[in-house]
């Protein structure tokens, strides 16, 4: 015989059932909601709406800017969420004239590069007529068809390619950067003389035929200022050297030559 079950309990199990009907009805709605939002997100990073439209460069214009546009590596159409930025960056910072790139995407299509250039501070001759342009910490960014130019030069031979350090001629480029204005203008070249040594003393090559001794690359603005004393104040007729080792203590060395030669009044 079977067992009569009560209604109120038989109406309680079935609101229970279509309770937790209801409960996983939801939970299916909800996930595949999700699943369309994501799948749809997705497909819209995919698509020609957020795909790389443009790369704008910051710091440098023309054909620079366009070397560095083809530098990153990146290609118009591609899903912008796909670029390797930091590969962008360290190729853009490989080139010879770049100190620093900063690459930024910015939606729904744009990669910004943001440069910031080497600063040329001197140039250095190849042996052929032409020059390498050095900046501040020696490093060659650019090749130049002769020396002549607004740079100074440092006479010491260029070796090596675009992009690596020139360390022959560190030495004379504190004393490059140094020179007062009032005082260029004597100065043709810059020069450091090795004698088998580590460490190169340096040499000025002077308007006219006189050399300026400034020995190692120490007081350089002591050294600076008494070139300038001697410059001003001594007779310059038939200087050979002038030489500011010791600043407080600077020598003139005349061209016997010159002065037998020279007319007498």
């Amino acid at each position: 015989m079977t067992a009569r079950i009560d209604p109120r309990l038989r109406q309680r199990r079935i609101a229970v059932r279509r309770a937790e009907g209801r409960r996983r009805l939801r939970i299916l709605v909800i996930a595949i909601a999700v699943a369309a939002v994501v799948g749809g997100a997705y497909a819209l990073t995919r698509s020609a709406l957020l795909d790389l439209d443009q790369v704008e460069v910051n710091g440098v214009v023309g054909t620079q800017a366009a070397e560095v546009t083809t530098a990153t590596g990146l290609e118009l159409g591609a899903p912008l969420l796909d670029l390797d930025l930091d590969a962008a960056s360290e190729a853009v910072t490989d080139l010879p004239w770049v100190l620093s790139a900063e690459v930024s995407r910015s939606w729904p299509g744009t990669v910004t590069v943001d440069i910031v250039r080497r600063t040329p501070v001197a140039v250095l001759p190849t042996g052929d007529g032409g020059g390498v342009v050095i900046d501040e910490e020696g490093v060659a960014i650019a090749r130049t068809v002769n020396t002549l130019g607004e740079l100074p030069v440092i006479t010491v031979t260029a070796s090596g390619g675009l992009g690596e350090v020139q360390d022959f001629a560190l030495p004379a480029i504190p004393v490059v950067q140094s020179v007062p204005a009032d005082l260029d203008p004597w100065i043709e070249t810059f020069g450091i003389a090795y004698d088998g040594g580590e460490n190169g003393e340096l040499v000025l090559d002077l308007v006219g035929t006189a050399v300026a001794e400034l020995g190692l690359g120490t007081d350089i603005e002591a050294k600076l200022d008494a070139l300038r004393a001697v410059l001003g104040r001594v007779d310059r007729t038939c200087i050979a050297v002038i030489d500011v080792r010791i600043a407080e203590l600077p020598l003139v060395q005349r061209d016997p030559q010159c002065e037998d030669a020279a007319p007498t009044s």
